[in-house]
């Protein structure tokens, strides 16, 4: 795989050579802070709906952030990344984001507020029962039955289907934004 020069942006002070999969955990890293606080935001927002707003524009600059760090890797590459790498590392990246949105998710439901996803239920409930149409009335009375049987999925349960989600659209996402990188122009030094 790939591997860049320490004196790029890519290496670390010690002149010590960061391959596509450092990169991508590091990367991964911010990526799934900003993944949590998008999370965290938007579980608040059942109590203060404005937080909403926040966790939207999180959510909207992941392209943007992983464009940022692809290219950041090609051109300390000069130029010189192959698609599947910068995909590789992506995929990476996402992979390390997903495990930090899935320890950040589960201690949030699990400890902080245990009573988040019947709340959400309740909510849902509410809303489809003002509805007019039969379809919502059918959902209204699913997610009441849901709830009166205690038949709420666990914390545990919850996080791994968004974590899958997470590496599965990031793999996606990545794909797409590789082909961009490659397609950019790198000046050559």
């Amino acid at each position: 795989m790939m591997e860049f020069d320490g004196q790029n942006e890519g290496g670390n002070a010690s002149g010590k050579v960061k391959n596509i999969y450092a990169r991508g955990a590091d990367d991964g890293l911010w990526l799934g802070l900003c993944l949590t606080l998008a999370f965290v935001l938007m579980a608040l927002s059942l109590d203060f709906p404005l937080l909403n707003l926040g966790a939207i524009v999180l959510l909207l600059g992941v392209p943007f952030l992983t464009y940022y760090f692809l290219r950041r890797t090609h051109v300390a590459a000069y130029g010189l990344t192959t698609f599947s790498a910068l995909w590789m590392q992506g995929i990476t990246m996402f992979a390390c984001a997903s495990v930090i949105l899935g320890l950040g998710s589960f201690v949030y439901l699990r400890w902080i507020d245990s009573g988040f996803m019947m709340r959400a239920l309740d909510m849902g409930i509410e809303y489809y029962s003002e509805l007019s149409s039969e379809t919502a009335v059918v959902m209204a009375d699913e997610l009441r039955m849901i709830a009166d049987s205690g038949a709420v999925p666990a914390p545990s349960t919850i996080v791994m289907v968004w974590m899958w989600m997470t590496m599965f659209s990031g793999s996606v996402l990545s794909m797409v934004v590789a082909g961009l990188v490659k397609a950019g122009k790198v000046r050559r030094r």
